[in-house]
């Protein structure tokens, strides 16, 4: 077998020095074409299922080797893939506490992780969740920056994220790593064993790797010791809280916020009296992992093999926020004790500091398993069959979760006189009053479980058409079929199903779907070695899509030029059709509780707000001028829905690659992408702000504001779209066709390579210039930017940043015995979308750029690495208007400097 120098030349074009345009994936063929006399090495170029003899991709495509990863020094793929330039917007993560159940996930273009489809191998499973896969049986991640729906059904509007395993591995390998940060804490260790072994008919691996991470708390960090509330520009951050304190904040039914102090009741105070629930939250989340892979291929005969994959994960995880409060904020009648002092009913926003906090934990079970035939026919068509299963299952555990009716019976000295079992009346206006009977009667556990189960069955056939050849060779092409079945369920508990634990879905949910789907693509050489082209190719592809659960089938198409001018320059250009059918959990997850962060219009409106309908709204709701919050977070309720209809986008990319003599190259890749019938929610932000820009509170927008009876909250006493702490509730955020996105950019990769000091030295620089990033959230409203802000994503609902600029810089050094590396990523400032400078002291997430510092040494078998992340210590920037922390974490790392060490044998 050899390499042909056009193969060679796509090489050199597509992948030195990090400006990759194509990639190899997991199946190479060597076939024998005819009328040639030695075999050709054909290959399957990501993003496509054509075999072909070169690597020219017209689909701009990044690609990371295992040796990238290691020398960032991570020990998740969450911590890699999350850096990636591209990736933009909010992603689930380690620093997400309020809000994950131990999910990692990635976002390209800011689209959402629903639109960015992963893939192992080429192949789905069930979950998506980046922590089922180890980083010791990665080969490399290649990730197609544009729209492949036509290749690999739907999901994949935004792009893929490509997992390659290793497939021809033999030796053994041991990896021992530990990771601490400067405050020593967030201890991570991880310990990974890989082996293989090869004969002249097949190869196995097998592949298990264990990861420890241990907590980081809010409580542990200046900058997110307390939660910061600011009074404007000139002032200074203090620390404040929640409203609902472990002493009973009161709201008398005819008006006023108040807390009992020292035996007297005295106006409520955010800076004197706020709960400091950070204290009690994590900032990192522990997990532990322990996951197995491993694959095998065996030639039965000459022209037909057999291969399997496996993979299963253990992921034992846990959150921890404050103890849970009073949320619906009971009726305390005059009787109880401590309402007495009032004289009246009372409200009451209590947290129920005795019970010591909520614990979320899950025990998670992640498998896939993956047989197949593959080979080749006598005219050197290709072909292979395979049926891939997998199943997710989620065992939560809740713990500290309140049961409202019996909590309305500890505080009604009536109630609880007629309920034998109660343990006696409960004042819930002092702290310290809830004994551990009331604890054991009024608060329980709950163990919801959540299942998906993904199948695939797959045939493809790739050829040519033999004789029938165009200037540049043959046309190459590749058909297949593909039958997918998913499901899920969600099962509550006894407690849960019988509606007594607040803010928990009550309902059982289950559904599933089956989508069968034919493709078809063609490779068109259409010159080869003529003037001004060296080669011109036009690609095309053609996908067709039949869910059971849709009226009508959907037929997409693609197409990429690939023209390569003179040696060394590429230009290429593609044009695709989206589509995204409804995800399983999109459809079926029941209606539940949630509590995003938002930007009140109302706050202080007789002074900061200058918009004369807003001013008005807030006046006819009764909200005094200087209306003050003691939360940012909203009531409200989402859930699935089972009458959404497709997304459908059209996307667009155009681009050069330019390599000079293997030293230097550089690649500059234009997008944009648009998509229609959006599936998501109006948002907080949009619904609130737009009802109350509304003249008479016109806007359909304030029909999705139900009012606390919807959400089962203590009415305020003035606005029927509020609670009685203020906020709104009620708010309707169930899944509905809804946004059109719209967004454009560009993305740059530079790289050099030298000989210099008895190395080598490597140079790279990549990014992505964020041009727009504009969506209409629903029929009717203004079209929005928000490129270069930081605003609520509307996949995740929660603030993250979306930076007009974000750019990796590295420089390496290799000598024979040892190497050192230096990472960097820049991410360009934002301003808070729709922010008010002049009622708020910080509306610009600064500027950050982080710096990662590793060494290594070789010796024999052994590889000793050292390093630091986040050498400079960054700490992420404060916001008036944040959501977590003080600040943007679903942008912005947290934990600080990290040190960490490992050691490597292979033998």
């Amino acid at each position: 077998m050899f390499t042909n120098s056009k193969l060679a030349k796509s090489v050199k074009l597509a992948c030195a020095f990090g400006a990759a345009s194509a990639a190899l994936t997991t199946t190479q063929v060597v076939a024998q074409e005819a009328g040639a006399d030695e075999p050709v090495e054909k290959i399957q170029v990501t993003g496509s299922r054509i075999k072909r003899t070169d690597m020219e991709s017209a689909s701009p495509i990044s690609v990371f080797t295992s040796a990238d990863i290691e020398a960032s020094g991570v020990t998740t793929l969450e911590d890699f893939v999350q850096n990636v330039p591209a990736i933009n917007g909010a992603k689930l993560g380690s620093t997400v506490n309020n809000g994950n159940r131990g999910f990692a996930t990635a976002s390209l273009r800011g689209l959402g992780s629903g639109r960015t489809l992963v893939l192992i191998n080429g192949r789905r499973w069930s979950s998506g969740d980046l922590n089922a896969i180890p980083v010791s049986i990665i080969e490399r991640v290649e990730i197609v920056r544009d729209g492949a729906s036509t290749v690999y059904g739907s999901d994949a509007i935004a792009g893929v994220i490509n997992f390659i395993t290793k497939k021809d591995f033999e030796g053994v390998e041991l990896t021992a790593q530990y990771d601490v940060t400067d405050e020593d804490d967030g201890e991570t260790t991880k310990i990974a064993f890989t082996t293989g072994t090869s004969s002249d008919k097949g190869n196995v691996v097998l592949s298990m790797e264990y990861t420890n991470r241990n907590a980081i708390w809010q409580g542990d960090r200046d900058f997110s010791a307390c939660p910061l509330f600011d009074n404007g520009p000139g002032s200074e951050p203090f620390c404040g809280g929640s409203g609902t304190i472990p002493q009973g904040h009161a709201f008398p039914v005819s008006g006023g916020s108040f807390v009992v102090e020292n035996g007297e009741i005295v106006p409520f105070s955010n800076a004197q009296h706020g709960y400091n629930y950070a204290a009690a939250s994590y900032m990192v989340t522990p997990q532990e992992v322990f996951s197995a892979n491993g694959s095998a291929n065996y030639e039965i005969a000459d022209s037909l093999s057999v291969f399997t994959e496996f993979g299963m994960a253990n992921r034992q995880s846990e959150q921890l926020m404050a103890p849970v409060g009073t949320f619906w904020f009971p009726l305390v009648p005059e009787s109880n004790p401590g309402a007495q002092q009032f004289g009246e009913d009372v409200y009451v926003a209590r947290r129920l500091a005795e019970t010591g906090g909520r614990r979320f934990t899950q025990d998670v079970a992640d498998y896939r398993m993956v047989v197949g035939f593959e080979g080749y026919l006598s005219n050197d068509w290709t072909w292979d069959v395979s049926y891939n299963y997998s199943r997710f299952v989620d065992t939560r555990m809740v713990y500290g979760q309140a049961n409202e009716p019996r909590f309305d019976i500890l505080l009604d000295p009536e109630l609880c006189a007629d309920t034998a079992d109660c343990p006696g009346v409960w004042n819930p206006f002092e702290a310290g009053t809830l004994t551990d009977e009331m604890i054991d009667y009024a608060t329980v556990t709950h163990s919801p479980v959540l299942r998906t189960t993904t199948k695939q069955f797959m045939a493809n056939l790739q050829g040519d058409l033999g004789d029938l050849e165009l200037p540049g060779g043959r046309i190459m092409w590749a058909a297949g079929v593909e039958k997918r079945w998913e499901s899920l369920l969600s099962e509550p508990d006894g407690a849960a199903s019988l509606g007594q634990i607040f803010g928990v879905a009550s309902d059982r949910t289950e559904g599933q779907y089956e989508v069968e789907e034919f493709y078809l693509e063609a490779n068109f050489p259409i010159l080869d070695g003529a003037p001004m082209a060296e080669s011109l190719n036009v690609t095309a592809a053609v996908r067709r899509s039949d869910f059971d659960f849709l009226d009508d089938a959907t037929t997409n198409t693609k197409f990429g030029v690939e023209w390569v001018p003179v040696t060394d320059l590429l230009v290429r250009a593609t044009w695709a059709e989206g589509f995204r059918a409804p995800s399983i959990s999109e459809l079926f997850l029941p209606e539940q509780d949630t509590n995003p962060s938002y930007a009140d219009p109302c706050v202080n409106w007789g002074t900061a707000q200058d918009n004369a309908t807003i001013r008005a709204n807030c006046q006819a709701d009764g909200l005094p001028e200087d209306f003050s919050l003691s939360s940012n977070q909203a009531s409200a309720k989402f859930g699935g829905n089972e009458n959404l209809s497709p997304e459908e986008s059209e996307s667009f990319t155009a681009g050069v690659v330019w390599s000079h003599e293997s030293s230097f190259t550089m690649a500059f890749d234009y997008f944009d992408i648009e998509i229609e019938n959006g599936i998501g929610t109006a948002g907080v932000n949009n619904i609130v702000t737009g009802c109350y820009a509304s003249e008479g509170f016109s806007s359909p927008l304030c029909d999705l504001i139900k009012g606390p009876a919807y959400q089962g909250d203590a009415p305020h006493p003035t606005s029927p779209r509020r609670n009685v702490i203020g906020n709104p509730s009620g708010v309707l955020l169930t899944n509905a066709n809804l946004a059109v996105f719209k967004t454009s950019g560009v993305d740059f990769d530079f790289g050099y390579g030298m000989e210099a000091a008895g190395g080598e030295f490597k140079f790279k620089v990549n990014g992505t210039w964020l041009n727009e990033y504009k969506y209409t959230p629903f029929a009717g409203a203004d079209e929005i930017d928000i490129a270069g802000t930081f605003a609520t994503d509307q996949w995740e609902g929660a603030l993250a940043t979306f930076n007009e600029w974000k750019v990796n810089v590295g420089v390496n050094f290799m000598a024979d015995d040892y190497s050192v590396a230096w990472e960097s990523r820049w991410m360009s400032e934002t301003d808070e979308f729709g922010g008010n400078p002049e009622q708020n002291l910080s509306t610009t997430a600064d500027a950050i750029w982080y710096h990662d510092l590793s060494g290594s040494y070789y010796m024999d078998n052994y590889t000793f690495t050292a390093g630091v992340r986040n050498l400079l210590d960054e700490d992420p920037p404060y916001t008036t208007n944040n959501g977590d922390m003080n600040t943007i974490n679903y942008s912005y790392d947290t934990a600080g400097r990290y040190f960490f060490a490992r050691v490597t044998a292979k033998f």
